[in-house]
């Protein structure tokens, strides 16, 4: 995958989830360590397995995750 910000081939990867599935969360729902709780609204990373296939940019420090490769 060619990065967005500066055209070059990033690194495939993933994150590995440790306790808890990956979630993300939006800033004005962030509640801290509760973010791990159900009732909070957020997209699970790591739904159906424990990792997500990442795109890194070392040039730009930018991760890219798509959400359509998440199981």
């Amino acid at each position: 995958m060619k990065c967005p910000y500066c055209a070059k081939e990033m690194i495939v990867g993933r994150i590995y989830e440790d306790r808890y599935a990956l979630k993300w969360v939006a800033e004005e729902n962030n509640k801290g360590i509760l973010n791990v709780l159900p009732f909070v609204k957020g997209i699970k990373l790591t739904p159906n397995d424990i990792s997500v296939k990442v795109h890194y940019c070392p040039d730009c420090r930018k991760f890219i995750i798509n959400q359509d490769e998440i199981e």
